[in-house]
């Protein structure tokens, strides 16, 4: 787990004793991530930025990864970044590899 990349955007992340049941706090990025309850998932999410990472972004087949959240999150992989933001709270830009580890720290705690 990246606990210095996770401290920059103050987040907080710990792996429970039931499998799929991590516990993560912090600003509403934290709200974002805990949305994502099995590691398949997080793990989905993470091969899409490494098609972006790798220059590939026209593979991604769907680069909004806010639908089915309600309409309170909006949340899209660009070419060069992931923007995030929630509905009454202002707009996050995190760098395609920063939000990669982010992921790859939840999924850790989820598995």
């Amino acid at each position: 787990m990246n606990n210095i990349l996770l401290q920059k955007y103050g987040l907080t992340m710990q792996k429970s004793s039931e499998k799929f049941d991590g516990i993560v706090s912090g600003n509403p990025i934290a709200n974002y991530i805990y949305n994502f309850r099995h590691p398949d998932d997080v793990g989905d999410f993470i091969a899409d930025l490494d098609l972006a990472i790798s220059g590939n972004f026209s593979l991604i087949e769907d680069p909004d990864h806010g639908c089915g959240m309600g309409n309170y999150w909006f949340a899209h992989i660009t070419e060069t970044h992931f923007e995030l933001w929630q509905e009454g709270f202002d707009k996050t830009i995190i760098s395609l590899q920063d939000w990669r580890e982010i992921l790859l720290s939840w999924k850790e705690c989820l598995e």
